[in-house]
């Protein structure tokens, strides 16, 4: 059975749905991200305990621009 094919382990669904209802659509991002071995959110995820994939907060930015960071 291929990843895509699958079904989401419960931990995985929380955090589909967290993003599902952080904004419409995203879950399904969260779902690709998940699935694409290469991301390794599905890994990341596993080994985070439950009770952390459940909490949310809402922060904000003072730098609303995005910079290309070049080197390490």
């Amino acid at each position: 059975m291929s990843n895509n094919e699958r079904q989401l382990t419960p931990k995985e669904e929380i955090v589909v749905n967290a993003f599902e209802e952080t904004r419409a659509g995203l879950g399904a991002v969260a779902e690709r991200n998940i699935r694409n071995e290469d991301t390794g959110w599905s890994k990341i995820i596993e080994s985070t305990p439950e009770e952390e994939l459940t909490k949310t907060e809402e922060r904000t930015s003072r730098n609303s621009f995005c910079y290309r960071r070049i080197g390490g």
